[in-house]
C-alpha cells in the first residue's frame, strides 16, 4: 500500500510578468510504500527540494497531484491543511529545529502538546522512544548541552512522537561528523523497523543514502533512475556511487537552491 504517491508532479515558478522563470519539476511520478525507506537523490537544483516541498504541503504544485494517506492535502482549506500537516507528518530537518528554551523532553512532546494529548499518554510515549533510539540521559537536557548527533536524534524521536504516516527527511546528516551521522541513520533504521516507519529522506550523501530500501534519482527536475538496496550495503553504496557518477553535477554538495 502507498503511504505517499506525487502523479505527474510538476512546479513551475514565474517571474512577476507572468514570465516562465524555471520549470523545477516535470510530471514526476513516484510513491513510498508503507513501512518502506526511500531516499531522493540529484545534483544541485535538480528539483529534488521541490520535491520535498511540494509532498510537505509547503508548496503547492503547478500541475499533478500528491496523495498522503489516501488524501489529497492540497484540496483542504488553509486550517484543514495545517491539522493535516502536524498529524499526517513529521519532519527532520538539517539544522535540528529544536527550540533550546525547551527541555530534549519537551521538544520531543511538542506535536502532542499541540493536539492536547493526555499527560499520561505524553509521558508513555516520550519514555517508551527514548528507550528505543538510547537517549533517556539527556530527556532533561536543552538542546545547547548535547552533541549534533544527539540534537538530531531528538528531532527523529520528535518527527515519531504522534505517529505520522510519513517521516520527510532534509538532508538530515547534513551538519554532523561521520559517527553522529551514522547513529541518526541508524535511528531512522530503528523507527522503521520497530515501529514501521515510512520515510522519504532527500540526501547528498551517499553513504546515509545507503541505509535506503531504494533511492530514486532525479535529474533537471524528472525522473532519472532507480536502484534498490539487494540486502548487502556495501555493493548497494557502490550502485549508488555509479549512478550519481552517471547523473553528474554536484550531487556531493549539500543543495541551498530549489
Amino acid at each position: 500500500m502507498a503511504i505517499l504517491k506525487t502523479e505527474q508532479l510538476s512546479k513551475t515558478y514565474f517571474q512577476k510578468q507572468g514570465n516562465l522563470f524555471h520549470k523545477a519539476l516535470d510530471n514526476f511520478t513516484m510513491d513510498v510504500q508503507k513501512g518502506e525507506f526511500v531516499g531522493v537523490m540529484g545534483p544541485s537544483g535538480s528539483g529534488k527540494t521541490t520535491l520535498l516541498n511540494l509532498m510537505a504541503t509547503i508548496d503547492r504544485p503547478t500541475s499533478g497531484i500528491v496523495i498522503l494517506n489516501e488524501k489529497n492535502p492540497n484540496e483542504l482549506k488553509n486550517r484543514d491543511l495545517a491539522l493535516f500537516r502536524r498529524r499526517e507528518i513529521g519532519f527532520v530537518f538539517q539544522d535540528f529545529n529544536l527550540l533550546d528554551t525547551l527541555t530534549v523532553r519537551e521538544n520531543i512532546l511538542l506535536p502532542l502538546a499541540l493536539d492536547h494529548y493526555k499527560q499520561q499518554e505524553m509521558e508513555d510515549r516520550v519514555n517508551q522512544l527514548a528507550h528505543l533510539l538510547s537517549i533517556e540521559g539527556i530527556l532533561d537536557k536543552r538542546p545547547f548541552e548535547i552533541s549534533g548527533g544527539q540534537q538530531q536524534r531528538t528531532s527523529c524521536a520528535r518527527a515519531m512522537i504522534h505517529e505520522p504516516s510519513i517521516i520527510l527527511a532534509d538532508e538530515p546528516t547534513g551538519n554532523l561528523d561521520s559517527k553522529s551521522a551514522k547513529q541518526v541513520m541508524d535511528t531512522f533504521t530503528t523507527l522503521q523497523k520497530e515501529k514501521g516507519a515510512s520515510i522519504l529522506m532527500v540526501t547528498h550523501d551517499p553513504t546515509a543514502a545507503s541505509f535506503c530500501d531504494r533511492i530514486l534519482f532525479i535529474k533537471d527536475g524528472k525522473f532519472f533512475s532507480e536502484v534498490h538496496n539487494g540486502g548487502v550495503r556495501q555493493s548497494f553504496y557502490q550502485r549508488i556511487l555509479d549512478t550519481l557518477s552517471v547523473l553528474g553535477g554536484g550531487y556531493h554538495e549539500p543543495s541551498t537552491s530549489r
